[in-house]
């Protein structure tokens, strides 16, 4: 499956819980093997086994399919890595650490960075909070350590950091009282807006008076791709394909106006120029184009062929030809003039105005 498609996940979960159960089921059934604890994320398995057991499990796992492969690690110390804990066994017990990979950078949102202050506060509280939820008491001093060096790296101030912790563990200390705050019913909603430091951050205050259900969440304009904006090689337009394109036809020295030809194709513009050149080097009547050519003895300027719009859709390519043929009617030599009876809908407003689907240009010169 392909990283990044949304669907990828759920195909990962659904094969691995057949993996899982089929794996299971042989285990049990020809080794009379049975595995103690089993948990799993996505393609990372936890599980607690008999020593013994252990190559015959992976043996089995490794046959569901020749392409699914996995390795494994055992425990080292009495301990093993899984996720972002690291699982220690003592006698009957198992206790549970924060654990962050050698090569962690430790790097999240700057605080001297153009974000909005709750979002850093959200990191720090997010951080703070969760190492010591999923760390037994034991390795607790121990991480108050390393999440007050993550923060300071980040240029978090010190009086910050050291009030979130002080209030993620009293929150942990009070985890077993049964208070709960009464649900609020109304749904909420939520919109983005661009980030302005010492203008946005007046917005939520204001909002809360009139829309307490309404939560603003804020993007940034300064990012990476405002910098890199083309990070790949230009497509040159002979190359282009799926567009609206137009010819112009170089008539003679005392004809006012010259005529022009819009076409459309998908594949590359370089192709459907050569056919054009050879429908007319072969008089073949095949397009408006090589007729209009052949009948008044006028040449097509193929070499500043211009490309109008770009649309991967057909039908919507289509009638965009159309509207660009009756954009310019007066001068085009097409024959065909509609497509799915846009004539009516948009002449009137054609006849005012320029069709906002323009492309920047790309071959040529307009007028």
């Amino acid at each position: 499956m392909p990283m990044g498609n949304p669907l990828s996940p759920t195909i990962a979960d659904i094969i691995m819980d057949d993996l899982l159960d089929k794996t299971l089921t042989e285990l049990k059934g020809l080794h009379n093997i049975k595995i103690k604890l089993i948990v799993k994320y996505v393609d990372d398995v936890f599980a607690i086994v008999r020593r013994n057991d252990v190559e015959i499990i992976l043996k089995t796992i490794n046959k569901y399919h020749e392409k699914l492969q996995f390795t494994m690690e055992t425990e080292r110390n009495l301990s093993i890595p899984f996720l972002d804990v690291r699982i220690h066994r003592e006698k009957e017990k198992i206790l549970l650490n924060w654990y962050s990979k050698p090569i962690s950078s430790g790097r999240i949102i700057n605080f001297l960075s153009a974000q909005p202050l709750k979002y850093k506060i959200n990191t720090a509280r997010n951080l703070v909070t969760k190492i010591p939820t999923i760390s037994h008491q034991r390795f607790r001093d121990e991480n108050v350590g390393k999440i007050h060096e993550i923060l300071k790296r980040n240029n978090y101030p010190i009086h910050m950091t050291k009030n979130l912790i002080e209030q993620a563990l009293m929150k942990i200390n009070k985890q077993h009282n049964n208070t709960s705050a009464v649900a609020n019913t109304e749904t909420k909603q939520f919109y983005s807006v661009t980030y302005v430091p010492k203008l946005t951050g007046k917005l939520p205050q204001t909002i809360k008076k009139n829309k307490p259900n309404i939560t603003l969440a804020y993007k940034s304009n300064c990012t990476l791709s405002t910098i890199f904006t083309r990070t790949k090689s230009p497509i040159e337009p002979q190359q282009q394909s799926n567009i609206v394109y137009k010819i112009k036809c170089q008539g003679k020295q005392n004809e006012e106006r010259n005529k022009i030809y819009i076409g459309t194709t998908k594949r590359s513009l370089s192709t459907r120029l050569s056919e054009h050149d050879a429908d007319i080097r072969k008089k073949k009547n095949n397009t408006a184009l090589a007729q209009h050519i052949l009948t008044s003895g006028h040449t097509a300027d193929l070499a500043n062929t211009k490309i109008l719009d770009r649309e991967n859709r057909e039908k919507i390519r289509y009638t965009l030809e159309s509207l660009r043929i009756m954009q310019k009617r007066e001068r085009t030599v097409n024959k065909k003039e509609d497509t799915n009876d846009i004539a009516a809908t948009y002449l009137l407003c054609l006849q005012n105005t320029v069709s906002t689907t323009s492309v920047p240009q790309a071959a040529g010169t307009d007028e």
